[in-house]
Formats: structure tokens, sequence, C-alpha cells
């Protein structure tokens, strides 16, 4: 799926945590194992229009290794679920499993990167367990999905006067034992470059290249953009910046829509820096695979350095060939306090579906995180998702998730969890879907550092 992300758009909220603790970590060699054994009892385990309820036994497994020096990290994390005694299932049932593994080096004229993932889950659970968060979320039927991605990036000449860089991006989502025809098979392969020349230490131009293929495998519409461009970043004063790019972009249609889309894409920006942040002006107008071939942007862009936190905001709008009235709204936000830490994030982002029809979705997160003693925590969590479809195809859709934990720690590495948490969806013309479930367990967690 081909999407336009903002500044707060939800993949960064839900990384913000990885990414501070691969800066953060300290340097060396770390191993840890977590196991959960929990009972749960769900009055829709496997969130069915009319769902039976269940008790059964969960176990959570989780496995990291981490290796950090100050030029290069590698990171490996497995885990998967295993459920004991559902009523309509084998006596185990293997689920939710998924690895991720990556790789950086990072020195002052280069970098590379790699990284690799996997995920497998069910098709009905929670929509931030997935790698991609697409409408799908809304009306997903019972099976299985598969998710895999593999990334490669580069960069050379950092800061010498000719440098380049690229990255590439393949991801792939396959279905399993399901009859929705909404659930298509689909691979994206994103691959982008440039080469940068610094023509003056205030002025560096680059020239831009990108390709993206989309396959719906079986039903759907395939894309191809590619797209050949040149851009300047300028450096007005020392506390504004202004960016400037032109490309020409030709999106191919294929499969159960045909046609081509194709002529300049054109992106600004301006950026100032403030005392405790930045402001900032963005405008883009690009090709786009939709009935006017074109969507338009214009957004304004507020960073924050907060004495217990930072937030981020961007507020904007958006329209098929002119600006149009459709907000745009993006916030990150985190406040932290001797005993506690407050999260709140919001997304909204246009996207492309396997049957190119352009839907709005709207992602909102929060969360609060209280120590109540050197032993005890609980934490609240709400994730709602909103399913706005602009070409009148699909149906519009709501779906919340609502959680609330408690752990309290028996010795240094035993401890007692708990929680309940709540799900519900619906859809203009389809059925409501609801599911609480109660578990309680304990948790055994193995840290080595050689």
């Amino acid at each position: 799926m081909y999407a336009r992300q903002g500044a707060g758009a939800l993949a960064t909220l839900c990384s913000i945590a990885g990414v501070a603790h691969a800066q953060e970590a300290p340097p060396g060699l770390t191993a840890s194992l977590d196991i959960t054994q929990r009972l749960e009892f769900s009055d829709n385990p496997d969130f069915d229009v009319d769902g039976n309820s269940d008790f059964f036994g969960r176990t959570i497994l989780g496995f990291g290794l981490e290796s950090v020096t100050s030029l290069q990290r590698f990171a490996l994390n497995l885990g998967t679920d295993i459920e004991e005694g559902r009523g309509d299932r084998s006596s185990i049932n293997v689920t939710n499993s998924f690895a991720r593994l990556s790789y950086d080096r990072d020195t002052r004229n280069a970098l590379i990167g790699i990284s690799a993932e996997y995920r497998e889950s069910d098709t009905s659970s929670s929509f931030f367990d997935d790698f991609d968060i697409d409408g799908n979320v809304i009306d997903q039927d019972s099976g299985t999905r598969e998710t895999y991605r593999f990334g490669l990036e580069a960069a050379v000449g950092r800061e010498a006067p000719i440098g380049a860089s690229f990255r590439w991006d393949y991801s792939e989502i396959r279905y399993r034992d399901t009859d929705d025809p909404d659930l298509t098979d689909q691979s994206t392969s994103d691959f982008q470059g440039q080469v940068d020349f610094r023509i003056t230490p205030r002025i560096t131009t680059s020239l831009t290249g990108k390709y993206i293929d989309f396959d719906a495998q079986g039903n759907g519409t395939n894309r191809k953009t590619t797209g050949l461009g040149l851009s300047t970043a300028f450096e007005i004063n020392p506390i504004l910046t202004a960016d400037v790019g032109l490309s020409y972009d030709r999106i191919e249609r294929s499969g159960d829509e045909t046609g081509t889309d194709e002529g300049l894409s054109v992106d600004l920006g301006l950026t100032r820096a403030m005392p405790n942040g930045s402001v900032g002006l963005q405008f883009s107008s690009d090709v786009a695979s939709n009935d006017n071939g074109r969507r338009s942007y214009l957004s304004v862009t507020r960073d924050l350095e907060l004495p217990r936190g930072g937030l981020s905001v961007e507020l904007g709008v958006t329209g098929a060939d002119t600006i149009g009235s459709n907000p745009l709204v993006n916030i990150d936000y985190r406040y932290e306090l001797p005993t506690a830490v407050l999260t709140f994030g919001v997304s909204q982002r246009v996207v492309l579906d396997s049957d190119n029809d352009e839907q709005i979705n709207t992602s909102l997160r929060a969360g609060y995180d209280q120590q109540i003693n050197n032993r005890s925590s609980y934490g609240v969590s709400v994730a709602l998702f909103d399913r706005n479809d602009l070409s009148g195809a699909d149906d519009d859709g709501q779906r919340i998730d609502i959680s609330l934990d408690y752990r309290h720690d028996l010795t240094r590495d035993w401890g007692l969890v708990s929680g309940i948490s709540h799900a519900y969806s619906t859809e203009d013309d389809g059925d409501d879907r609801r599911q609480t479930t109660i578990f309680v367990g304990l948790q055994r967690s193995f840290d080595w550092i050689p």
C-alpha cells in the first residue's frame, strides 16, 4: 500500500521507544529472555461477529540480543504466543510469531543499514501489532496474516562536496485461511536514491530518482511509479532554511483498473529554528493515481522541546487536484513525571488501497504509565482507528482498543501481571464486533551481560 505520511505519522509514533533505545543503549553485548504464563478469559477471542467465549492458557516468549559499539549496532528480536487449551483448536496453537533483525554501521562520512522483519498474526488481532496500518483492520475476517519486510540503505560522501545515498524497502503481505475478498495478497518494492552536490556550505542541490512497484496479487490494481527530479536546500540565514523540489513522475496502472497519470510534482518547504524547537510551512502537489491525477497538501508544523518531554504538531489540508478542504492532523506528545509517563499521538494520512481507492485513515493513541511504588505499576492505553473512504466504494468504519494492565514484582526476576482489555469494531453497512479479555499470570525475565 502506498501512503503519504506526515511528520507525526503513526509509524513514527510506534517506533519512538525503539529508536530511543537504540540511541541510548550502552556499548557492549546484551541478551534477554522473557517468559510469561497467564490464564485468559475472553468472551470473543477470535473477534468474530457472533463469537463464543473461551477460557485458556497463554505462554508468551520473547528473546532479544543486542550488540552496540561506537560505530555499529546489531539487534535480533524473536517472539511468539502459545495458546493452550483452546476449545475449538488443537491442544497447542502457536500464534503472533515475529522475528526482527537489523544491523547499522554509521561513520562520519558513510553509513549502511540492513533490516529484515517477519510477523504472523490473526487477521483480527490489534492493528497496532502489524507493520502496516490500513483500512482492512475494520472488516478483517478470520484467518492468518503474514507480513515480510526487508530494507537496505547506504550513503557515502555525507560531508564531501559530492555524496550519494539510496534506500530500498520491500514488503509483502499474505493471507491464508480466509474467504474475505478484501484481504488481497500484495507486495511493494520501493527504491529511492539521490546524488548530492554541496555547491556552498549553505546550498545543496540533489538529483533524485524513485521506482515504486505495488503488486496486488490476484484481485486489485497494480501500480508502477517512476520519477526523476531536482531539489535544492537553501540556508537563507542561520535560523531559516528553504527546500524546493521538482520531479517528473509517472504512474502506470494495470489489473482491475488501467491507465496512466504523469506530470510534474512540486514540493516547497520553509523552516525557522526557534529557541525551543522549530516552526515550518510545507506545500506539495504530487502526481497521484486518483480520478484527478493529482493530490495537494498544505501544512504548518511546530516542534517544541519541553522541560519534561516534547510536542510535535502538524496541521494541514489536502485535496485532489487543488488543496481542498480535507483536514490532516498529526500530533506527537510526551510528558514525563518523576513516577509516570503520559504519551499521546494522532496521525492522519491519505492511502491508496489495493483497489486504487483513496482513504483518509486516522489513528489515535494515548497511554499513561504510573509507578505506584518500588514494586508495583499500572498502565492504561487507548487506541482508535477511523477509516474515511473518499471514493465511496468502501464503507467508513471505526475500531477502538482499550486496555488496563497491572504489574507487581514478587522478586527481582519474577512478576505478577494482570489486566483487562476491550475491543470494538464497526462499519457503516457491516456487523459490529466486540471483545473483552481478562488475564492474570506470572512473568520471568532473564538478562545476560557478559
